[in-house]
């Protein structure tokens, strides 16, 4: 094959993996152009096409400032093959070392936070359709790499998409990657047809970066067992983004019957939750991550799964996730949102509501009903029903909140305790303590509602008995 033919199938190519991604004719796509062979390829390759795609076309570059001088100089080469080329540009200068240590990310995750959020910013400003990348074989055999020596799970696998949608400073922004079946020898091949000269940049062959140890020492050390072994990983990638097609549309199928999410927090139903197939179970929570947060960076399969054995403890407990996240388990949701957001499911508790004995009782955002039993209906607190004896309830019943000082004797204890110290033993979540209903007679705490009741108020296998039910938001 000619090197005409070489050119002309590799710009096929190019704008074939745009189309796939429904950009469509006289749509603007913006061209993230760092300067060298990778980037520069795809920009030529999608402005050499235009005719045939119809596409407009606006190239982005951001200066990382890591390089001093050099990094100036990559901004100004590109700016001039964009010239050339005649499009548009949109540079910008961005601290990211100053970034990072904000933030306490790596080197590596810093700069990509601060390009993203670049590209989704200049899309939005210009009304691009979306952003090009310029991601080849290569980086998706290293991503997968990387995603494995994390821990990651079958998305770690799958890699990046071709195309893949995400949302960025609130905005969620369609990322195209034409390259990801070309190889980054073909990507410099293309460009010394062209006569073009990429700029170098020397920090990736630091040894300092994750990526590059993977890509200079991880990977030839892997070809040499398999030199086929980029092509065997890419594979591996279109398998796993095969299953996790079929697993996504499970999780579309179970969605709205197990969650719901609202004003920033995913809210689930924990008994068909259960019901799932465990697969289904972690990508939901995974889903439900992604849409309180706006994305999974840093989410990895530990969190996951102990994500996964919070849903099956008991309730009142809560676990930070990255990004400010929290999940908190109720009796019967649990909710994802921001460590910032109300996730606790319990409504609030405000001043002492008498209880009607027998009858029904609204206390804030519970509806408390009481009735007389003959028989012993189970063993003391069952979730938010609890059996006591007629006893207890002799000089009324009251429902609030806790006290200082509050004490309580817990079913199968002698002594009273500190109710602080029952709760913190019951590992009851801080955000709740001020929310947990206590039923409180007139010997104290007959029922820390949801856990447990006191010993003084246990039912009478003989009866009389009452039987108290709490129903509230998660109802």
């Amino acid at each position: 094959m000619s090197s005409a033919d070489t050119t002309a199938l590799f710009e096929r190519r190019v704008a074939d993996a745009v189309r796939r991604c429904g950009v469509a004719p006289a749509d603007l796509l913006l061209v993230a152009v760092s300067g060298g062979p990778d980037s520069l390829a795809l920009l030529h390759a999608l402005a050499r096409s235009r005719s045939a795609t119809g596409l407009r076309l606006h190239a982005a570059h951001l200066d990382h400032a890591l390089r001093g001088s050099e990094s100036a100089a990559d901004a100004d080469f590109v700016v001039e093959a964009c010239r050339k080329l005649g499009l548009g540009i949109t540079t910008e200068k961005a601290d990211v070392a100053a970034f990072q240590q904000a933030g306490r990310f790596s080197l590596e995750d810093a700069a990509r936070r601060v390009r993203y959020d670049f590209l989704a910013r200049a899309a939005a400003e210009l009304g691009a359709s979306a952003a090009a990348l310029g991601h080849t074989l290569d980086d998706q055999a290293e991503t997968v790499l990387m995603n494995v020596i994390r821990g990651s799970g079958l998305t770690g696998l799958s890699g990046m998409g071709e195309c893949s949608r995400r949302r960025i400073a609130g905005a969620d922004l369609l990322l195209a990657r034409p390259l990801l079946g070309v190889s980054r020898s073909e990507t410099e091949g293309y460009c010394a047809a062209l006569g073009l000269s990429p700029r170098d940049d020397p920090s990736n062959r630091s040894p300092r970066f994750t990526r590059n140890r993977v890509r200079h020492d991880v990977m030839p050390a892997l070809a040499k067992i398999n030199p086929a072994v980029r092509d065997a990983i890419a594979r591996l990638s279109e398998s796993a983004a095969r299953d996790l097609d079929y697993i996504e549309g499970a999780v579309d199928a179970a969605w709205d019957d197990v969650a719901d999410a609202d004003r920033g927090r995913v809210l689930i139903d924990r008994e068909p939750f259960a019901g799932l197939p465990p697969a289904v179970r972690a990508y939901l929570l995974r889903r439900a991550v992604r849409l309180a947060k706006g994305g999974l960076e840093d989410l990895e399969t530990r969190h996951v799964e102990d994500m996964l054995s919070m849903m099956e403890g008991r309730a009142g407990r809560s676990l930070d996730l990255p990004g400010g996240l929290a999940l908190s388990v109720g009796y019967r949701t649990a909710a994802i949102g921001s460590a910032g957001l109300d996730t606790c499911p319990l409504p609030p508790i405000e001043g002492e509501t008498p209880l009607a004995v027998p009858g029904e009782t609204m206390v804030g955002g519970w509806r408390v009903a009481v009735q007389a039993v003959s028989d012993l209906p189970g063993d003391g607190a069952d979730g938010m029903r609890a059996a006591i004896s007629r006893e207890a309830a002799f000089g009324g019943l009251t429902v609030r909140s806790r006290r200082a000082g509050d004490r309580f004797q817990p079913l199968g204890m002698t002594n009273r305790k500190k109710l602080k110290s029952f709760i913190i033993d019951c590992k009851i979540d801080r955000s709740w303590r001020d929310r947990v209903p206590l039923v409180v007679g007139e010997r104290g705490i007959a029922w820390v509602v949801g856990w447990r009741i006191a010993e003084w108020a246990k039912p009478s296998a003989s009866g009389p008995n009452l039987l108290l039910a709490f129903e509230g938001e998660e109802n």
